[in-house]
């Protein structure tokens, strides 16, 4: 158990988060959230004690091992992979080591063996070998690289092999910020798994929405200047903030409207002789009622406004790619790829890391030279590019009114502030040195020089990897209405679902293309690439594409946007049929006497969500008491914690319910529309 007390923590004149109190239980899993520069990895470090509060305390039992991610990759570059990972148990490493070279001695001490024999069966030393290769397999490095040194492998391979070592550590803790920004879509969903069948407490932050929600038995928010746990995923706990909000406006609505009532009172009976003393009582009334008052709360969410205007509409055919191959010495990474990209089409490329995604955008923007094949751009076509890398292509000693007037000299001082100022770079931050960007701001950046450039295809690299959750959803909204065309690399599924109309799927052996939707492009292949999935065995796979099959490719197109066309057809025909039976009046008198029941049931479900939010503040309240601890008896400590652990199930459970029935009621009434 964790305990926050009174904690308080600002940055020069910057408050982040003050006063705080919370608790952290055996077990759960809390996802934290908050807008950039909200303090979330600060917290994190407060907790883990590289870093001191302002004030305040965190608690922690004596013994309790907290394991966090190392950073420094460079402390282990001549290790072998396998040590490297064995190292997060420095006992059972140590003990590996030393009997190996006892046994190399000409009379090996028999005792000592015995010693460290004891270690290695302690900490189940003999099945390491088997779990470390699982957990480096699971995070994408493959079995070959296990016994070289850490110095093969590239950066962001590098700290995967730390994630491993910090994984194998198996603490009672973990705390992890932004574990999936160095892993492709296969190795985010292994890791899901494995944080779910934890038996620890994780706190995790992440501004991958999916992860989050998957992950998460908890939502530790971090705003309003404050930090607050809401029980159950990230869905759970937007619905949860959206009701509090509602709850806030009614109360303070409520409040004024009856201060308005009784000033009218006031100022209609205060020169009268006889009403005069009721009307000094109800002005006492209205003062008292003005310091009860909540206090509006501001929060430090900010959503930038983006919106992506086109030069001019480009031609029908906006790209084509014809037998493209890559190779970096003897490792291939592109073979005979080929596809034509329409206008106003979205295409997601997708692929494990290290397949060729990065690389194929490079070479259709002009950036690498393909060892074969070519690229073609259509009439009229303007592409603009969003690169991985992006904050190395930023010049160190400019400022974000300088980069982005560069790309528009011919626009008015004006121009250039109000894009920066709608990419949330105000005041005296767009003359600030490019330098000290974040990797938030430096993506907004390239935001707001892609709106002014007016491309009317845009090329986009991992773009989301370094924004928060407010500005990846008003990001993905603005790409939805972008009228021109787009071809993407995204791990984040929430951005391919939202947006993808086809999908590449780059592969070792080659590539597949699908002509429609993500989903779609699920059901036809019968699992999820994204979510890591393990396909099952099908007659069918999407279209395959080679050069000597330029007949075939058509041919299969056209089948398969004949089954899409066939599919819709079948599918509104059912609706029309639908809703001429649900038009019959005895069918609508049927459907009323089912909402009836389920509107009163989710009225019953909101007020015990209310209810029980109330129960869980007056337990954190309780449990956030500086001398709870030393006061309480443990068995009361106890008995209280398994009933705060109750309610907070039943909250959830409430929660769950409550959006079930509204579902329910959303789904009949639309039946009368």
């Amino acid at each position: 158990m964790i305990t926050v007390t009174d904690l308080s923590k600002s940055y020069g004149g910057q408050t982040l988060f003050t006063d705080v109190n919370l608790q952290f239980d055996p077990g759960n899993r809390y996802g934290v959230v908050g807008p950039n520069g909200a303090g979330k990895s600060t917290f994190l470090r407060i907790l883990c004690g590289h870093e001191s509060a302002d004030k305040g305390l965190v608690s922690l039992p004596a013994k309790m091992r907290v394991g966090t991610l190392n950073q420094d990759h460079f402390a282990f570059e001549d290790d072998l992979l396998s040590d490297v990972v064995m190292q997060g148990q420095p006992d059972l490493f140590t003990a590996f080591a030393e009997k190996e070279k006892v046994l190399a001695e000409p009379e090996p001490a028999a005792e000592r063996i015995i010693e460290l024999e004891e270690v290695i069966q302690y900490y189940d030393g003999y099945q390491a070998e088997s779990r470390i290769a699982q957990m480096l397999e699971g995070l994408g490095i493959a079995t070959i690289y296990h016994c070289q040194p850490m110095q093969v492998l590239s950066g962001g391979y590098k700290l995967r092999v730390l994630l491993a070592q910090c994984l194998f550590s198996q603490p009672e803790v973990l705390l992890l910020d932004e574990p999936t920004n160095h892993l492709d879509i296969m190795s985010v969903r292994w890791l899901e798994d494995y944080l779910v069948d934890y038996k620890g407490t994780v706190i995790v932050v992440s501004h991958d929405r999916d992860f989050i929600n998957r992950v998460s038995s908890h939502i530790v928010d971090i705003d309003y200047k404050s930090i607050k746990i809401y029980p159950g995923n990230y869905d759970y706990y937007l619905k949860a903030r959206e009701l509090e909000d509602l709850q806030r406006r009614q109360e303070s609505d409520k409040a004024e409207k009856r201060m308005d009532e009784l000033q009218t009172f006031v100022t209609r009976f205060k020169g009268k002789a006889s009403k005069a003393r009721q009307a000094q009582s109800k002005m006492k009334q209205i003062t008292r009622m003005e310091k009860d008052l909540i206090k509006p709360l501001y929060s430090s969410r900010a959503h930038p406004r983006i919106s992506f205007p086109c030069c001019r509409p480009s031609g029908k055919t906006v790209l084509e790619v014809k037998s493209l191959s890559k190779a970096y010495g003897s490792k291939k990474v592109l073979h005979e790829v080929s596809f034509t990209l329409s206008k106003g089409e979205r295409l997601a490329v997708i692929g494990p890391n290290g397949i060729g995604k990065s690389t194929l955008l490079k070479i259709i923007m002009g950036e690498l030279k393909a060892d074969q094949g070519s690229t073609i751009w259509g009439y009229e076509t303007h592409p603009e590019y969003f690169s991985q890398d992006h904050r190395e292509l930023i010049p160190k000693n400019s400022s974000p009114y300088e980069y982005l007037y560069s790309y528009g000299p011919g626009e008015s001082i004006g121009t250039i502030r109000g894009q920066l100022g709608n990419l949330l770079f105000s005041g005296d931050d767009v003359h600030k040195t490019t330098a000290a960007l974040s990797g938030g701001e430096a993506a907004r950046l390239i935001i707001a020089k892609l709106i002014l450039k007016k491309g009317n295809v845009l090329v986009l690299d991992e773009p989301t990897n370094h924004l928060d959750l407010e500005s990846i959803e008003t990001f993905i909204d603005a790409l939805a209405k972008f009228e021109g065309t787009i071809i993407f690399v995204s791990h984040n599924r929430y951005l391919v679902n939202r947006l993808a109309s086809r999908v590449l799927e780059l592969k070792s052996d080659g590539f597949d293309l699908f002509p429609g939707t993500y989903v779609e492009y699920i059901e036809h292949l019968g699992h999820d690439h994204l979510s890591g999935a393990v396909p099952a065995k099908s007659q069918s796979s999407p279209t395959r594409m080679r050069k000597t099959e330029g007949e075939k490719i058509k041919e299969e197109k056209k089948k398969a946007l004949h089954e899409s066309r066939e599919i819709k057809k079948t599918v509104a025909q059912k609706r029309q049929a639908d809703k001429r039976q649900i038009q019959d009046k005895g069918q609508r008198k049927k459907l009323n006497n089912q909402l009836r029941p389920l509107k009163k049931e989710s009225a019953a479900a909101e007020a015990l969500c209310e209810e029980l939010e109330k129960e869980n503040e007056n337990f954190n309240q309780l449990f956030s008491q500086p001398d709870y601890y030393s006061k309480t008896p443990p068995e009361i400590i106890k008995k209280q914690a398994a009933a705060k652990k109750e309610s907070e199930e039943k909250l959830a459970w409430a929660y769950r319910k409550w959006e079930k029935l509204n579902q329910e009621i959303e789904i009949l009434e639309k039946e009368f529309s």
